[in-house]
């Protein structure tokens, strides 16, 4: 096997070629690295097909009548078991024996070369093999793109955080492409900007003169900075606006710069420290970034429904849906469930005192608070004006003093500073579950109504409800943890 140097600009092009005659490689190799393909030749059908196993290659040249222990027709047929796609020129100095189309229907080969037709008929079917090579190489790319973006999409549109969304969306990214520094930047809900609808120069300026799109995830060298200006020049800051308002995918010799568009409306960016030209590359990173900004939009108006913008807390009809879920869950998968409610200590007397926008505060707390001290499997809801409700699935009673410890833990030294004096943010807290119930041994039936999920539902509630009052009893600033209640037999 031998390697020559190449006479042109590469051509990026890799050719192997297979044939019995010394001399008859060499002039072809030639030939060949003149016009800027890398050219590799090799004598054998098996040799050929371990290289072709192992390497890229975009065309095989292959002598019909090779010797050794594997015929030119057995290379073919083998290489088509494991690679479909390499464009297969076949050559041979006996042309007269097989007519040409013939040949090409019967080895699924896509040229055939008579060696006395002289170089300027081999070059004419080089260029025909590697155009053809080209086009299936991007069809199949797009397919596996496609595929790909297929998969993930799921992963994509399922019930998430932002923050999980965007850390989704940049590992997909660096699948797909292989980036290393990159980063998504998003504006503030209230700033999105409509594409179709006329841009004031009151809004160029604020472009300008003030941040608005904000780093919500980065990777590589940009994992540290959490604002344009911080990673980026000014230039190439007002640049990216510039792209923005724009609202296409933009590239140079440095970046590429994809926009997250959901109809006329963008989102955001995701910025890629690398310059992505190929066309099949962009409609592929288009398909994503549309499904990604999709994903975005979506999350944010399922938190706009179900997420109580003072606490982070979920709304109390969608806790009582997800109470629901979770019940069922536990029952036909016989796991248990356990519910905290808890009901924060004094804040009417914050609120006389030191006035509503303490309150407020003193709640924003308590919903921090609540999400730091809980899994993200369990869900935190706002059951009323100052109670909260916790629902911890696959957890049984006895393991709810974590949480409830944790939570009093987090906790210490929180407060809200009133006229004269701070207020500590404390609560009072019961804990309640779910018997695990053997429904093989129970008499219960499929189906099984809404109606009777509903009423256990209300007996959790009531006996978690119980428990707290015992805590508000005992003093305040403290948990009562109960026992698990059954689950009641059906009465028909």
């Amino acid at each position: 096997m031998t390697r020559m140097k190449q006479n042109k600009i590469s051509s990026g092009k890799r050719i192997l070629l297979v044939d019995n005659q010394e001399d008859y490689r060499g002039a072809v190799q030639s030939l060949l690295s003149k016009e800027g393909h890398e050219v590799i030749t090799i004598s054998e059908g098996n040799k050929a097909l371990d290289l072709l196993r192992k390497e890229h290659f975009d065309l095989l040249l292959l002598d019909y009548s090779i010797c050794g222990d594997i015929t030119s027709t057995e290379v073919v047929s083998r290489l088509r078991e494991f690679n479909s796609y390499i464009q297969v020129i076949l050559q041979t100095g006996y042309s007269s024996e097989n007519p040409p189309r013939d040949m090409m229907k019967s080895l699924d080969i896509q040229g055939y070369h008579d060696k006395s037709d002289g170089a300027e008929k081999l070059l004419l079917w080089v260029d025909v093999g590697l155009k053809a090579s080209n086009t299936i190489q991007m069809l199949y790319k797009s397919r596996k793109g496609l595929e790909y973006i297929l998969d993930v999409t799921p992963e994509l549109h399922k019930i998430q955080t932002l923050d999980n969304l965007f850390h989704g969306i940049m590992l997909q990214i660096s699948g797909l492409l292989g980036t290393v520094n990159s980063f998504l930047a998003i504006l503030p809900e209230d700033q999105s900007i409509n594409i179709t609808s006329p841009v004031s120069d009151a809004f160029l300026a604020m472009l300008e003169e003030e941040t608005i799109l904000e780093i919500r995830v980065a990777t590589g060298k940009f994992s540290e900075f959490r604002s344009l200006e911080g990673c980026l020049e000014p230039p190439k800051v007002k640049e990216l606006y510039d792209i923005l308002r724009k609202a296409n995918i933009n590239f140079n010799n440095e970046y590429t710069v994809i926009p997250l568009l959901v109809g006329d409306t963008v989102l955001g960016i995701i910025y890629l420290d690398q310059c992505i030209k190929n066309k099949h590359d962009i409609e592929i990173l288009q398909v994503f970034s549309n499904q990604a900004a999709v994903a975005i939009q979506n999350i944010r108006l399922f938190s706009t429904a179900t997420i109580d913008i003072l606490t982070g807390a979920y709304v109390r009809s969608f806790f009582e849906q997800w109470l629901l879920r979770e019940l069922r869950t536990s029952f036909r998968q016989q796991l248990p469930l356990s519910l905290i409610m808890l009901d924060m200590d004094g804040l009417k007397y914050i609120n006389d005192t030191a006035g509503h926008l303490a309150g407020d505060q003193a709640l924003s707390i308590m919903g921090s608070v609540l999400k730091k001290s809980t899994r993200i499997t369990d869900f935190v809801g706002r059951y009323g004006g100052d109670e909260f409700a916790i629902l911890l699935p696959n957890t049984p009673i006895e393991n709810t003093h974590i949480v409830l410890d944790r939570i009093r833990e987090n906790l210490k030294g929180k407060f809200v500073e009133g006229p004269s004096c701070n207020f500590p943010v404390n609560c009072s807290m019961g804990a309640c579950g779910m018997e695990i119930q053997n429904i093989y041994d129970s008499g219960f039936y499929s189906p099984i109504s809404q109606s009777y999920f509903n009423e256990m539902a209300k007996q959790l509630i009531g006996a978690t409800d119980q428990l707290l009052y015992r805590a508000k009893q005992n003093g305040r600033a403290c948990h009562v943890i109960g026992n698990s209640i059954k689950w009641q037999p059906i009465i028909e």
